[in-house]
């Protein structure tokens, strides 16, 4: 069985040393479990009671960044199966506000091309490749796929690297689509990623993910009661909840960098309009929960157009992460009374998916 390993910055100093290394490949071929994947998003403890904008720390224009990074690099090679393709997730490059500067940019830029050159010089010496796939995220810098393929194009391609440089860049930093993300931000899923292919940028890891939906427009007035009460639950103090509203199609969203900030802005459920979407990840088996919709129909979209995990594209690693890291803060009309069994019935629904997906080709 496929499984995604996080370990903060403390937990990566330690699991490197090659006595912990061994250790903990050991115990992973004992329970027969291949670690594909690492989440390199949040560097700190993302466990703390107040987590929010920290997780966007260190940013890419700092060292400790990079250094972490190639921390992981080390822990994965040493962990992952001969001749199995590994993936890094990481944050994109920074939270939006401040705005960073060109010297910052130029400076993560340098740091993500040390990463790459890293990646290419380890499959150069041991066949083995490992691809570091960036994360967009609603209000960061990155905050949605074309934002991603605009950075890349800019600052990842000649002519601001060489012909080399640029070879490697798309070798080995790539995409990691969230599912969840992209439909916060009302991404065209099909259209993101043939862009993305178009520009012969890869994708490294997708993160199979649902977000909170709520059309007000359908609901009666007794229902936006009910059903404000019921995504006023949502709002909780550890994680950043970012939240999009779209009035009607022909209008932009606007984002509100948390579910708390969204709703103090609302005076009365009667001025409701529109379509909110909320950055909670909620179990991805669930397609309603009391008036409340999810996403869960943008995974079986994204199935569909990359296929099962032997991609149908050749710029896709094929790995697929279930990623609901939210199990302890989700309101309890809706948890799970088992950890262990929420995650099971996620993986057991995604597996059925891909199934279905695979039969229907």
């Amino acid at each position: 069985m496929g499984v995604g390993l996080w370990f903060s910055e403390v937990s990566a100093q330690q699991a490197i040393l090659p006595e912990n290394l061994h250790l903990l490949r050991s115990r992973l071929d004992d329970y027969q479990l291949v670690p594909f994947t690492l989440n390199g998003f949040p560097q700190g403890d993302f466990h703390s009671q107040i987590v929010k904008h920290r997780v966007y720390q260190p940013t890419w224009w700092q060292r400790e960044r990079c250094d972490y990074t190639l921390s992981l690099i080390r822990i994965l090679d040493a962990l992952l199966p001969a001749g199995e393709v590994g993936s890094i997730s990481t944050l994109p490059i920074a939270w939006s506000v401040p705005p960073p500067t060109d010297d910052e940019l130029a400076r993560a830029t340098a740091h993500l091309m040390e990463i790459a050159m890293e990646l290419h010089q380890l499959f150069e010496r041991t066949g083995r490749k490992i691809v570091l796939a960036i994360e967009p995220e609603p209000g960061c810098f990155l905050t949605d796929s074309a934002s991603f393929r605009a950075f890349f194009n800019r600052y990842l391609s000649a002519p601001n690297l060489t012909s080399h440089q640029s070879h490697v860049a798309r070798e080995y930093l790539t995409l990691c689509h969230d599912i969840c993300h992209a439909a916060v931000m009302f991404e065209d899923q099909v259209h993101e990623l043939n862009q993305l292919e178009r520009d012969g940028i890869g994708i490294g890891k997708v993160q199979v993910s649902a977000a909170i939906r709520i059309d007000w427009q359908s609901k009666s007035l007794e229902e936006r009661v009910v059903a404000w009460k019921q995504l006023s639950s949502f709002a909780e103090d550890r994680y950043l909840h970012q939240t999009t509203i779209r009035r009607d199609a022909a209008q932009g969203i606007t984002l509100s960098e948390d579910l708390g900030v969204a709703l103090s802005t609302v005076q009365s459920v009667e001025d409701l309009v529109g379509q909110w979407r909320v950055h909670f990840h909620v179990p991805i088996f669930l397609s309603s929960f009391g008036l409340l919709e999810s996403t869960q129909g943008e995974i079986e979209k994204l199935i569909g157009i990359l296929g099962g995990t032997s991609s149908q594209r050749p710029s896709f690693t094929g790995h697929y992460e279930v990623e609901t890291y939210a199990w302890s803060v989700l309101p309890e009309a809706i948890s799970e009374t088992s950890l262990s069994q929420g995650i099971a019935k996620e993986i057991g629904w995604f597996k059925n998916s891909l199934q279905r997906a695979s039969s229907s080709l």
